[in-house]
């Protein structure tokens, strides 16, 4: 690259003497022992390259290594502003957040919180479901509403508050859907977005104790959609799908499906011991739909059939009127 960029990418930076100055190095080091957010490089110092650069001229390689990835992602510019925390995993392990984002994207209620955001969303995954397993985590903000790559996501550099909170917290939900446990979105779309959309509710209610929002759960809202003959089922392969009903076949319908079943059907602990279990057996495999389903049944000790093809196969609805003619 030109040695006046900064690059972030997918896998741990193995050559940062090379391309980093001191003064980086040093920033970098304390970003790493700290919970706060570290500036690498500070909204002044957009541009400084004698104090950014070990070199003022030509170009530089910078070398990524990343292990058990289905694919990776690199942004690269001479406009990022640079910050750092470190991430606190549950075996004692440490792991890097980092955020770049130009100057339009700067302040406290748009990207300067983006490293607190990053920080939460893989924390809280790695507590609640399975150990975030690569070095970094970076959000790089973009010209795109939101893309997820195996330890690098793009967020859009416009978002600020509770949107760039969303769109972040999804995008590195992705990482365990489905980057570790390697499910073909594009086949079976509901394992990929809906399975992400399912842990994206927890991870709104652990933020900072409900600072924001989520409304998964006030199923009312999507009564129309859950009655419409127009209506596809969850399984619906996304390249067939509506792309009016893809919302919902895809993201919020599964998402619902796998609350009802926490919540309501099988109770928190029996299902959190399922979804553990699946996501470390899967991990960096390619599991299919009976994967899943045979998976949960086993570790939860009890046939789920009906709510599987009625939830996830069906456009059924329950009728109330005829189940009444026949209790009657």
């Amino acid at each position: 690259m030109p040695y006046d960029h900064i690059v972030v990418a997918s896998g741990e930076l193995q050559n940062p003497r090379q391309v980093l100055s001191k003064t980086l190095l040093d920033r970098m080091e304390e970003a790493a022992k700290s919970d706060e957010r570290v500036y690498l490089i500070k909204p002044e110092e957009v541009g400084d390259n004698a104090l950014l650069r070990p070199k003022q001229e030509g170009t530089l390689t910078w070398h990524f290594k990343m292990e058990n990835s289905r694919d990776i992602a690199f942004a690269s510019s001479k406009a990022f502003i640079w910050d750092a925390a470190r991430i606190n995993l549950p075996s004692g392990k440490k792991a890097m957040l980092q955020s770049v984002y130009p100057k339009e994207s700067d302040g406290y209620e748009a990207w300067g919180r983006s490293t607190e955001y990053g920080k939460a969303s893989v924390e809280h995954y790695s507590e609640m479901w399975y150990e975030y397993p690569y070095p970094v985590a970076v959000n790089v903000a973009a010209n795109v509403g939101g893309m997820e790559y195996p330890g690098l996501s793009f967020c859009s550099y416009r978002s600020k508050g509770e949107s760039l909170w969303g769109v972040t917290d999804h995008e590195f939900g992705h990482n365990w859907f489905p980057m570790i446990v390697g499910t073909d979105e594009r086949r079976h779309a509901w394992m990929d977005e809906g399975f992400n959309t399912f842990i994206n509710y927890y991870s709104y209610l652990a933020f900072n104790d409900g600072e924001y929002t989520n409304n998964l759960i006030q199923t009312r809202r999507y009564a129309n959609w859950l009655t419409n003959e127009n209506r596809e089922p969850t399984a619906t392969h996304p390249d067939r799908t509506q792309s009016n009903n893809l919302g919902m076949v895809a993201y919020m319908k599964p998402a619902m499906g796998l609350m009802m079943l926490r919540e309501y059907v099988i109770g928190h602990e029996r299902f959190d011991n399922a979804f553990r279990s699946y996501i470390k057996t899967w991990a960096y495999k390619h599991p299919q739909p009976a994967d899943f389903f045979n998976h949960f049944e086993h570790v939860v000790g009890e046939n789920l059939d009906y709510f599987w093809k009625g939830w996830f196969y069906s456009n059924d609805n329950i009728d109330l009127a005829s189940m009444g003619c026949i209790l009657t």
